[in-house]
């Protein structure tokens, strides 16, 4: 790594060590976050589990998934307030989850823009599910909005078969 560079960042965070310090702490997750929370972290492992599955059958990494911290859903989707959720990419679409209140996981999906940077014409998210969870004997339930249980494992199913068609 050049030099100068480390340098440079080294003065930088030198000079900000006295106005960072009040900002320092991390914020903590509120308790009442916490179901929220495992919740997306199931669901993203068992979206990352079936994303290798399908990559490692398809021959070409084809899909991806990633985590998203709440700020990039604040700031690039424009929807506050949120613990944070994943999202299942593929060359042709995109699903994302996230949390709302009260106990709902929210999916969307998106066709991405095919053209490589000419036409600006974008397509508008669609809401996939709706999904209501509840903690039982420490294990989460989820439902659908007519109350019937749903498998966390048939959900993903469904959104891998939504992203790659």
């Amino acid at each position: 790594m050049n030099k100068d560079f480390e340098n440079e960042i080294r003065a930088i965070a030198e000079s900000n060590k006295d106005r960072n310090r009040d900002t320092a702490v991390t914020p903590q997750a509120h308790l009442d976050d916490l179901p929220f929370v495992e919740v997306i972290e199931e669901f993203f492992s068992i979206s990352e589990k079936a994303v290798n599955i399908y990559n490692s059958n398809s021959g070409v990494e084809v899909l991806s998934v990633c985590m998203l911290p709440k700020e990039f859903l604040e700031l690039f989707l424009e929807i506050p307030g949120r613990r944070g959720g994943g999202c299942i990419i593929s060359p042709s679409k995109l699903v994302i989850f996230f949390d709302e209140d009260p106990d709902i996981l929210t999916v969307i999906g998106k066709t991405r823009n095919s053209e490589g940077g000419g036409s600006n014409t974008t397509s508008k998210a669609t809401q996939l599910l709706k999904i209501s969870f509840s903690s039982h004997n420490g294990k989460y339930e989820y439902r659908d909005n007519t109350g019937g249980r749903l498998n966390p494992y048939e959900i993903v199913s469904l959104l891998i078969r939504w992203v790659s068609a």
